[in-house]
C-alpha cells in the first residue's frame, strides 16, 4: 500500500510511543474489591459519586488516588445527529512493537469536536477508540483506529464513515529507528490531487500518471497510462503471465490485480515513491542501484546515509512502504542474489504474501471470469491488500477502470459497471463447527457497483427461527461484514444445528445470499472457512440442512442455567485492567472460564485475561475494550448457559 495515499486520508496522522496513559473517565461508582491490589502508578479520573463513598482504610490501600482531568475533558451526556467534524489536531509520535489495543486507544483524544443537527455551533462529545482491522490477528505497520461515541448520536445519512469521520492512524517505530526524526514532517507532506481539482500536481506526479478527471458520478478515476516506462508493455506481460500462470488465476482475477498494480507503481518494479525521488534527490534507477550495491545501505544525493529497511519510501509493483515489509523484500532479493528492482522476484514477494491475506486470495481465486469478476477481484484488492485513503470510492473507481483497460484487453469484451449488479460477498467467514460458548468473527466485506442497500445476518435454529437476526443500511459500494460481528452471538448458542445466512441487496434490487448450516457442541473445536458468493450464484448450504427461514427474533430461546460462582466486586476505579491482582481477578477468571474460555486461575490480570474480556465483551455485544466494568459485569449477571 502507498503510505503517500494514506497520509492524505482526512484521519489525523499519529504515531504513538510508550508514554503514561491518560485514563479516562469512569463509570459511577459500583462494588469495591476488599483484596485488590494495583501495581500501576496511573492516576485516573473520579466521578463525584466516587469521591463521596466512603472506603474503609484496609480496603482503600494499595489503590490507586483519583486526579481530576483538565477541564473540558469530561464526559458529558449529548444526543443528536452529527453533521459535520471540527478537524483533529494531529501529533507525531512512534509506538514500538506490538503493544496491547487498549495501550493504543487509552492516549488518543478523550473527545472530538462535531457539529450536531445542523447546526455550525461546535459540540464537544466523548469518545473511545477502536481499531478498524483486526488488531489482535494482525501485525501491519500502521493502525486506522475509528472513534465510537454513546448511543444518543448518530451520523447522518449524508456522511460517508469512510470519508468523513475522522480516523487516527497510528504508526510503527522499529525498534532500531527508535531515536531518529521522521523522514516527512506534515508540514512537508502535499497530496498528489485533490478532489476539488481533480488532477496531479505536475510537480510530484510520475510521468506515467495522466491528468485524473471526474467521472459522470462525481468519483475519482486513477487512470495510469503505461507508455511513459520503457518495457512497461513487457512488464505487463509479465505479470499478467505470472497471475494467470504460476498463481493460477483467471483472466478476470488477474486483471483486477493488475489494474492496482498500474495505480500504485505504473507496472515498473524499480518506482520509488514520487516524493522520496524529490527528498532523495535520486531517480529510480540510481535509487535501485544505490541499494543494491550496498545490499540496502546507500547515501542520497546530499551524502545521508539511509537503509532500504527503513527509510519509509514505497517502492516497487506495490509501493512496500513499512520497515516490516521492506526488510522481507530486500532479504528475498539477497538471498535471490537479484535485484531489488527485479520483476520476477517481487512477483514472487506477492505471491508469498498474499497467502497470508486469505480473505483477499480466497476472492481472487473464486470470482467468475467475466466482468464481474474482474470490477470485485479489482475492488477487494484494493479494500483489504492496499487499502488507499478514500479506500470506498478509490476501489469503485479501480473497479471501473479494469474494465475499461485490463479486462478489455485480455477478454478481448468492452463492458460497463453501469445497468447491470456485481454485487458480491467477498472472502467471508462462515462456521462449519462451533464448540459451546465460543464465538466466531464474521469478517469479509459486501462489495458492488451500486449502493449496497441492505445487509442482513442470520442465525436460524433447526426449527427454522431466527435466533439472531439484524439489518443495517449500508449505503455505500462496500461494506464490512464485521459490521454484523457484535449482533451474530455463536458463543451462546446451545448445542444443536443452526444455518447462518448473509443477504445483501443494492440499490438495482439485486440480492445475493450466502447460506450455511453449521453445528454446535460441547465438544471438538470452532471450526470455519472462507466463501465467496456473488448475485445469481448463491454459496451452498453445508454440514446442517437449511431450515425454513422466519421473521422472529427471539433470541432467549437457548437459556439454560445462570452462573452460581461468585461475581467479581470491582475496584475503586470502577473496572479491572491490566496488573490487577487478587481474589476478585480470581472471581471474574472463574466466571470467564464458566461462560466457555481456556483461561487461568492465577489472580493475575495479564495480557491472556485482559484479551479474554475482549472476546467475552465482543460475544455479548459490547464494545471489546478489554475494561470488565459496570455495564460488562451487569451484562455477566443476566447471561444464562
Amino acid at each position: 500500500m502507498r503510505t503517500k495515499f494514506i497520509c492524505f486520508a482526512l484521519s489525523a496522522m499519529l504515531i504513538l510511543t510508550f508514554i503514561p496513559q491518560i485514563s479516562l473517565a469512569i463509570e459511577e461508582e459500583i462494588g469495591v474489591s476488599d483484596d485488590i491490589t494495583i501495581e500501576s502508578t496511573e492516576s485516573p479520573e473520579t466521578d463525584a459519586a466516587e469521591e463521596a463513598t466512603t472506603v474503609p482504610e484496609e480496603v482503600s490501600e494499595g489503590l490507586e488516588e483519583s486526579t481530576p482531568e483538565s477541564e473540558g475533558s469530561e464526559a458529558v451526556s449529548v444526543s443528536g445527529v452529527i453533521t459535520g467534524f471540527a478537524p483533529l489536531e494531529t501529533s507525531d509520535y512512534y509506538y514500538e512493537g506490538k503493544p496491547e489495543e487498549e495501550e493504543l486507544t487509552v492516549s488518543l483524544p478523550e473527545t472530538l469536536t462535531v457539529y450536531l443537527d445542523g447546526s455550525d455551533v461546535p459540540t464537544v462529545i466523548p469518545v473511545s477508540w477502536t481499531a478498524v482491522e483486526d488488531f489482535d490477528d494482525t501485525d501491519f505497520y500502521f493502525y486506522s483506529m475509528k472513534p465510537v461515541w454513546g448511543e444518543g448520536i448518530s451520523l447522518s445519512a449524508s456522511l460517508s464513515d469512510n470519508a468523513d469521520v475522522p480516523w487516527i492512524t497510528v504508526y510503527k517505530q522499529e525498534p532500531e529507528n527508535n531515536d531518529i526524526e521522521p523522514l516527512m514532517t506534515e508540514e512537508e507532506i502535499e497530496p498528489i490531487y485533490t478532489e476539488e481539482e481533480g488532477s496531479i500536481d505536475p510537480d510530484e506526479a510520475d510521468a506515467s500518471l495522466s491528468a485524473m478527471a471526474l467521472d459522470t458520478t462525481g468519483e475519482i478515476i486513477d487512470n495510469v497510462t503505461e507508455d511513459s516506462y520503457a518495457g512497461t508493455a513487457a512488464n505487463t506481460a509479465a505479470i499478467y503471465n505470472y497471475l494467470t500462470g504460476t498463481m493460477g488465476l483467471n483472466k478476470a482475477a488477474a486483471c483486477g490485480v493488475m489494474i492496482n498494480i498500474n495505480a500504485e507503481s505504473g507496472m515498473s518494479p524499480n518506482n520509488l515513491q514520487n516524493t522520496y525521488n524529490t527528498k532523495f534527490g535520486l531517480s529510480d534507477a540510481a535509487y535501485t542501484s544505490a541499494v543494491d550495491s550496498g545490499k540496502g545501505a546507500y547515501k542520497t544525493s546530499s551524502g545521508k546515509s539511509q537503509n532500504f529497511k527503513t527509510d519509509s519510501g514505497g517502492y516497487g509493483l506495490c509501493q512496500w512502504t513499512s520497515s516490516g515489509r521492506k526488510t522481507n523484500l530486500l532479504n528475498r532479493a539477497l538471498s535471490e542474489n537479484k535485484s531489488i528492482g527485479n520483476i520476477n522476484m517481487q512477483l514472487g514477494f506477492l505471491n508469498t504474501e498474499l497467502q497470508g491475506y486469505t480473505q483477499v486470495l480466497t476472492t481472487l481465486r473464486k470470482v467468475p471470469n467475466n466482468a464481474a469478476g474482474a470490477y470485485i477481484a479489482a475492488a477487494e484488492f484494493c479494500l483489504a491488500f492496499e487499502i488507499p485513503a478514500n479506500t470506498v470510492s478509490t476501489a469503485a473507481s479501480r473497479g471501473k477502470n479494469c474494465l475499461s483497460n485490463y479486462w478489455k484487453t485480455y477478454s478481448g469484451t468492452s463492458a460497463s459497471a453501469t445497468g447491470t449488479s456485481f454485487l458480491s460477498l467477498c472472502g467471508y467467514s462462515y462456521p462449519t463447527a462451533v464448540r459451546t460458548g465460543k464465538g466466531m468473527d464474521v469478517t469479509g466485506y459486501v462489495v458492488s457497483n451500486y449502493a449496497v442497500k441492505s445487509l442482513t445476518g442470520q442465525i436460524i435454529n433447526s426449527s427454522g427461527k431466527a435466533v439472531y437476526s439484524k439489518t443495517l443500511s449500508p449505503g455505500t459500494t462496500a461494506y464490512k461484514l464485521s459490521k454484523l460481528d457484535g449482533y451474530m452471538k455463536f458463543s451462546a448458542l446451545s448445542a444443536g444445528t443452526y444455518t447462518y445466512v448473509i443477504t445483501a441487496t443494492d440499490s438495482l434490487g439485486k440480492t445475493v445470499t450466502a447460506s450455511h448450516g453449521f453445528r454446535v457442541s460441547a465438544s471438538g473445536s470452532t471450526t470455519k472457512t472462507l466463501g465467496f458468493a456473488t448475485t445469481g450464484s448463491n454459496a451452498s448450504t453445508s454440514a446442517a440442512p437449511a431450515p425454513a427461514q422466519t421473521t422472529s427474533t427471539s433470541q432467549t430461546a437457548y437459556v439454560k442455567k445462570a452462573y452460581t460462582g461468585t461475581f467479581p466486586k470491582l475496584p475503586k476505579r470502577g473496572y479491572f485492567k491490566k496488573g490487577d491482582k487478587g481474589t476478585q481477578v480470581k472471581n471474574l477468571q472463574r466466571y470467564l472460564k464458566w461462560y466457555g474460555y481456556k483461561i487461568a486461575i492465577d489472580g493475575k490480570c495479564g495480557k491472556n485475561t485482559i484479551k479474554t474480556i475482549k472476546k467475552f465483551q465482543k460475544s455479548i455485544g459490547l464494545k471489546a475494550d478489554g475494561r470488565f466494568g459496570k455495564q460488562t459485569l451487569a451484562k455477566a449477571k443476566t447471561i444464562k448457559k
